[in-house]
């Protein structure tokens, strides 16, 4: 009697969608199948998960790349990492000039993902001419953004041999902003929350929990990191409403240091940079004020008690009134011999101050007038900023602005709509505004015309 043939399954040479997608092994069958991708059998994972099989991604030649790109990759860095680095300081600045001068670096190393992470960013504001400096673009051949940003991805380890290497977490942070600024958000929330899985599974909140072999500034690169991204989690669940994944009480992470050694400048941008954090961290507050549930069981509600209004309103009160005085000539955007970093600064303290003012008034529910006139100065303000700043800033400044118009609108609805039209006419303004950013921001053309029908919807 014949014996049986046992079934042999075959080592992919090119692991499906599904599999590549999760980091799993793909595994097919010996049988052949012609309905499965590439004739090559059907995978036992997709099985067992109970998906097709599908294999649609582009196929990527082996070997390494052309010198070309790596030339254009380091030049692209070279000439944008910088203009990057102004508004997520995600790398210190020796670190961002250095790190690539030698060589690309192999592409199984974290190195290599948070390059192909930073020219992404770098080429897509290239294309949009956000930068302080056009002189750099000359002769420059921008590569697709989308091409860096694949690259990177594809970098992502199933497993991460050296977890704690920080470059990940620069890696995942920098996809984020990424997809923010690519209107992603499927793609914002998937690598925001796999910096947050390295967080929660290494401690990176809490310094306590981080290795006693670091150099002081190892330290102030893992702080300005951590809060780098607290910053971007806090403004994106403002503007979209969804959840803060880790709130700045679980945190026990320190600001990065003011030293004597730093050049006045700097301690300007870094006292500036400390100032915002601190407004993102009262706004996390009004955010919790705002959304907290409503219907939780009397035995827990004592756990959970939201900020009485008339503290959440003080301490924004004395946050600003303690503003370091090196900050009082940043804030104004015409003062000859600013830096462009300090100069993008003004207009970020400028809008974060009035986000988080007019969420801690609707939480108290303020007078509706009190709302109007905070939004009217910001206004004013706004419209004197040079047209740099929003390209710069890109879709980040267009969400907190169309927030602000949303804020508006509540607030229309207090003092029984005494100030109904007030709100129209500083919704409508704002429409405008944004609308005319269209030719920089690729997203302020919707967003102008939401503002602009919520104008009519508030009247």
């Amino acid at each position: 009697m014949p014996k049986a043939i046992a079934t042999k399954r075959q080592r992919a040479s090119q692991a499906c969608d599904f599999c590549h997608a999760r980091g799993l092994r793909c595994r097919r069958s010996a049988h052949q199948d012609d309905d499965q991708p590439n004739g090559n059998g059907f995978c036992v994972t997709c099985t067992s998960y109970g998906v097709q099989c599908t294999m649609n991604r582009p196929v990527k030649k082996r070997g390494r790349r052309p010198r070309v790109m790596a030339s254009d990759e380091h030049e692209t860095e070279r000439r944008l990492s910088q203009n990057s680095h102004i508004i997520f300081p995600f790398l210190n600045e020796n670190d961002l000039l250095t790190r690539w001068e030698h060589g690309i670096p192999d592409a199984d190393e974290p190195s290599y993902m948070l390059l192909m992470a930073l020219c992404a960013i770098s080429s897509h504001a290239a294309v949009l001419k956000a930068v302080f400096d056009e002189t750099l673009l000359e002769d420059l051949t921008i590569p697709d953004s989308e091409h860096y940003f694949m690259e990177a991805i594809s970098k992502i380890p199933a497993q991460f041999s050296q977890p704690q290497d920080l470059d990940y977490l620069r890696s995942f942070g920098l996809l984020t902003v990424y997809s923010l600024q690519r209107g992603n958000n499927g793609d914002f929330h998937r690598y925001l929350g796999m910096y947050h899985a390295i967080v929660a599974e290494y401690g990176f909140h809490d310094e306590n929990r981080w290795s006693d072999d670091l150099s002081l500034s190892e330290v102030d690169d893992r702080r300005r990191l951590f809060w780098c991204v607290y910053r971007l989690e806090i403004h994106s669940s403002c503007v979209f409403g969804h959840l803060v994944r880790l709130p700045e009480a679980q945190v026990s992470v320190c600001y990065p240091r003011i030293t004597p050694a730093m050049d006045p400048e700097t301690q300007s941008w870094t006292a500036g940079w400390d100032y915002i954090t601190d407004l993102f961290r009262v706004l996390e507050y009004a955010i919790f004020g705002l959304r907290a549930c409503k219907n939780r069981k009397a035995i827990l509600a004592v756990f959970c008690d939201r900020p009485s209004p008339t503290m959440l309103l003080d301490s924004l009160a004395q946050l600003k009134a303690s503003k370091p005085r090196t900050l009082t000539r940043v804030n104004d955007s015409d003062s000859d011999g600013l830096s462009n970093r300090c100069r993008y600064m003004a207009v970020q303290i400028s809008c974060t101050e009035t986000t988080t003012t007019i969420m801690a008034l609707l939480y108290c529910q303020a007078p509706a007038r009190d709302v109007m006139e905070v939004a009217e100065n910001f206004l004013q303000e706004l419209s004197s900023a040079p047209l740099i700043m929003f390209k710069i800033a890109s879709n980040q400044i267009v969400h907190q602005l169309l927030g602000v118009g949303h804020m508006l609108s509540n607030a229309s609805r207090y003092d029984n709509g005494q100030y109904r039209a007030e709100a129209r006419r500083l919704i409508a303004f704002l429409g405008d505004l944004v609308k005319s950013l269209e030719s920089v921001v690729p997203a302020a053309g919707a967003a102008g015309h939401k503002l602009l029908m919520l104008a009519e919807v508030t009247a």
